[in-house]
């Protein structure tokens, strides 16, 4: 038949259309676009299904009850037609049970292919559709007629368009038999929900909850069981349908800690934290007051003891109330988040300066409160011990043991019911030793007995907290612009002016004139707020910047990379730069084997690299990552690098 003949049957065949076929409680009838029937093309069309009012259909997946319609055809030779594209469903609640369909009326689309050999001819086909309203009642219907028949129907282009049709990347994982799906989206959501496709564990009559987080959104489900490997299906975004699918479900109840994992990492980190550069110094001092206790009464030793572990821990829960308050108003932090303040950074630095004085001199200035730990005071000075423990608490806070690391990124993932025991499990652990001598006081009979050597060391260890104040230091430079730095050691000045002005035998109202003065001054010159921030990743030095997606990126050109997540703060993680990155060895390791270097700079606060660390299930810095094709997931680098540990790794 050639096409002229093809047409003339097709504009005839308008002002035919074949009735609708009643089933029972619904009315099913075949529609098409309002293209011509040409040999060779494809049209669309669709099966309209007009129920009884309070009647509803089922979806391809319909829930926890229902079943899909199913369509059976018998075309003419060389004649095709596609499985149904499914229009987004919308909900069906009948609780406790909930379904997915459609109420009322649809129009299921489908493509029919003509083939260029077209001969008219008949055709059949049966729809067996189950409608329900408070019962449901299986109905079947079956059209036979002749395809150049079908009834042209504008509404076929509304359901057409209601198809999705656009993808969108997620991440999916699955933690306490809760299923999540993280993605983004370019604007603001005011509602989403996820129609699977296929009817396998989730609980469907469960709430789906969602969240922003930073430019994502994260929608949780709730599971039957967690053996899902994949999942696929539409996300219905504010009325929209976007198709998603995620090939691999990372089971973040495996890779991640459990509760009682993590408090058991906590107490071994917080324990293992006593020995980190940063805590080093400070700790050692308490262990000297503690020498000068030798010959004490048991009440006096255990009594420093435990107000010493008292400071730590209300040092540690503090920190884990402020990340709760953090959490709970929508904001990312991480261990040692309070050091990306250069307001916190500058006023430590000025502590350590101010002990360093205290430790260097032979004086009686402030004694029962400034020298750590109490040493060489007769007087009980509880709160010194009280104090010496938040003090320790605060310089410990750049640093990240082993096993710390884990436990508090599964605290800041956690609700509030878990992150505070993880916290206080780590303040437990950092107090070990001391609470071991609350328990036994004689257990300070192994250690050197008092003597001079005591006053030497006291002395000596005023030199590691200057070395710490001038670290510092060097960390507030890398956060605010020079006015600030020169603002900084200037107060570094008048600091030490005043405690000298302070050991002389001058008036006292001379003494306060002098400070306020000092005071005075600092303020009058205190820079412009413009100058408190700068430009950050100030040490990234020779390597690749990171930015939010480059892992994707790399993935996508089979590119393998090591990221080192550092801040400037973090002492670990200098330590690590001198010991390991800075080697010839590893530059050459990177060349040979085509590796990209990347540095995320968290010295100031950063967002999309809190996000980054929270993926991975982290809170702080250092935290090393490497990849490579053929990699499923990136593989994750110990805290504490040697050249050794890094070639056995990559």
């Amino acid at each position: 038949m050639n096409k002229s003949i093809f047409s003339i049957i097709v504009i005839f065949s308008c002002f035919v259309a074949s009735e609708p076929v009643d089933t029972g409680h619904a009315r099913i009838s075949l529609i098409k676009d309002h293209s011509d029937f040409v040999p060779g093309t494809s049209i669309n069309i669709g099966l309209k299904v007009s129920m009884d009012t309070g009647w509803h259909t089922y979806w391809k997946n319909p829930g926890d009850s229902g079943g899909p319609i199913e369509i059976s055809w018998d075309l003419p030779d060389g004649f095709s037609v596609s499985d149904i594209q499914w229009p987004l469903p919308e909900k069906i609640e009948y609780p406790p049970l909930m379904t997915y369909g459609y109420e009322d009326f649809v129009i299921y689309p489908m493509i029919l292919t003509i083939p260029d050999n077209y001969k008219e001819d008949g055709f059949e086909m049966v729809a067996d559709i189950l409608i329900c309203a408070d019962v449901c009642i299986p109905e079947s219907g079956k059209i036979s007629s002749n395809l150049l028949e079908i009834e042209s129907d504008s509404l076929i282009y509304e359901w057409l368009e209601s198809i999705p049709s656009k993808s969108i990347p997620i991440q999916t994982s699955i933690r306490n038999n809760i299923l999540e799906i993280e993605f983004t989206f370019e604007k603001e959501v005011k509602e989403i929900y996820f129609f699977p496709d296929e009817n396998r564990s989730i609980d469907y009559s469960s709430n789906q909850n969602f969240y922003k987080n930073d430019d994502s959104y994260l929608l949780s489900i709730n599971l039957f069981d967690d053996e899902l490997q994949s999942i696929s299906g539409v996300l219905d975004i504010d009325g929209t349908g976007y198709n998603v699918s995620s090939s691999g479900v990372k089971d973040s109840n495996e890779e991640g800690a459990s509760f009682i994992t993590a408090l058991i990492f906590a107490l071994i980190g917080g324990l293992i934290l006593n020995l980190m550069p940063c805590v080093f110094p400070v700790i050692s001092l308490k262990v000297l007051s503690f020498v000068s206790m030798g010959g004490s009464s048991s009440q006096k030793i255990r009594n420093h003891a435990l107000i010493f572990t008292a400071g730590v821990i209300a040092s540690f829960m503090l920190i884990a109330l402020v990340i709760v308050l953090f959490k709970q108003a929508g904001n990312a932090v991480g261990w040692g988040f309070q050091l990306q303040s250069p307001l916190i950074v500058g006023i430590l630095s000025m502590i350590m300066v101010f002990i360093s004085l205290v430790l260097i001199t032979d004086n009686s200035f402030g004694e029962s409160l400034t020298k750590l730990g109490n040493i060489g005071n007769s007087q009980n000075g509880y709160y010194s011990s009280f104090l010496t423990g938040v003090l320790a608490v605060v310089v410990a806070s750049p640093c990240t043991a082993p096993f710390m690391g884990t436990a508090i990124g599964y605290a800041l993932i956690q609700p509030s019911g878990e992150t505070v025991p993880i916290f206080l499990s780590l303040s437990f652990g950092f107090s070990l030793p001391y609470l071991l001598l609350a328990v036994n006081p004689k257990l300070i009979d192994f250690l050197p007995k008092p003597g001079n050597w005591m006053v030497t060391l006291k002395e000596f260890f005023a030199f590691p907290m200057m070395a710490t104040a001038i670290w510092l230091l060097w960390v507030f430079s890398l956060q605010v612009s020079q006015n600030l730095v020169i603002f900084l050691l200037i107060g570094w000045l008048l600091l030490a002016l005043n405690f000298w002005i302070f050991q002389k035998n001058y008036k006292t109202i001379t003494k306060i004139i002098f400070l306020v003065v000092s005071l005075v001054s600092m303020l009058y010159f205190l820079p412009s707020s413009e100058d408190v921030e700068i430009e950050q990743n100030q040490i990234i030095g020779s390597a690749t910047q990171w930015y939010e997606g480059i892992e994707d990126e790399m993935r996508n050109k089979n590119q393998p990379y090591f990221i080192n997540f550092t801040a400037a703060w973090c002492i670990t993680c200098q330590s690590n730069e001198i010991t390991a990155f800075s080697k010839q060895d590893f530059k050459n390791l990177l060349k040979e084997r085509n590796i990209e270097y990347i540095k995320a700079d968290w010295t100031n606060r950063n967002d999309a690299i809190t996000k980054s660390l929270k993926k991975y299930g982290r809170s702080g810095v250092p935290f090393y990552v490497y990849w490579e094709p053929g990699y499923a997931n990136p593989k994750i680098l110990p805290a504490i690098l040697t050249d050794q540990i890094i070639r056995n790794n990559i």
